[in-house]
């Protein structure tokens, strides 16, 4: 069963890379090269996420890991923001374009890049902006398996918390290729894997959720 499993999230992620490189080929590093709709959406979500971890923080330096890091604009917000000197980058994504781009365009000595799903050391936070939104099926059960068994490998990893975000409607569905959640399904599926959490929503942008969940001691 478990080999099934693991199958299956293989060949999800063979699909998801495949869609990624031909947008990222026709739109480059912008926001719709990600499939964001505008550079005030994607990068509302990033400082939203990086808000949180500046509040959370016990430390004055931290590391994240940015899960689907795409072409690593959250890094252009960290240089912006004058964080550089907090933090320890990360960035994972599963398409090698990205991994490649981010590693040849971006020189930060304080950021590094892999082609992986999840980290292989402990991190302090732990994020995903948009990262499940655009789903490569139909099938809504196989695609929550495929988010909920990519968040518990990584929650293994976590120090102090993991931050992700997600599209919400009233009902759990796939429409035009993007998955939408529902608020007390993704709720209780959080308390039962990894504990209490935080959810939080902004004006601008109505379809959206923020969660926070933080790793006891």
């Amino acid at each position: 069963m478990f080999f099934i499993k693991n199958l299956i999230h293989k060949l999800l992620n063979k699909q998801i890379s495949r869609i990624y490189s031909k947008r990222f080929g026709n739109y480059h590093n912008t926001p719709k090269g990600v499939f964001w709709n505008s550079s005030l959406s994607q990068d509302l979500r990033l400082n939203i996420i990086l808000d949180k971890i500046i509040t959370i923080s016990k430390s004055s330096k931290f590391s994240i890991a940015d899960i689907g890091c795409g072409y690593g604009r959250l890094l252009n917000i960290i240089e912006e923001r004058k964080f550089k000197k907090k933090i320890y980058y990360y960035g994972y994504d599963i398409n090698k374009d990205f991994i490649l781009f981010c590693k040849k365009q971006i020189k930060y000595i304080y950021a590094s890049f892999k082609i992986q799903t999840c980290p292989s050391e402990k991190i302090d936070f732990i994020i995903m902006s948009g990262t499940y939104n655009l789903a490569p099926t139909n099938n809504i059960k196989l695609w929550e398996n495929y988010i909920i068994e990519n968040l518990k490998s990584n929650w293994e990893f976590v120090n102090e918390a993991m931050i992700f975000n997600c599209l919400v409607g009233n009902k759990r569905q796939i429409k035009n290729n993007l998955y939408y959640s529902e608020l007390s399904w993704i709720k209780k599926i959080c308390e039962n894997n990894f504990g209490k959490l935080e959810i939080s929503k902004h004006n601008l942008l109505p379809n959206d959720i923020t969660i926070t969940i933080k790793k006891l001691p």
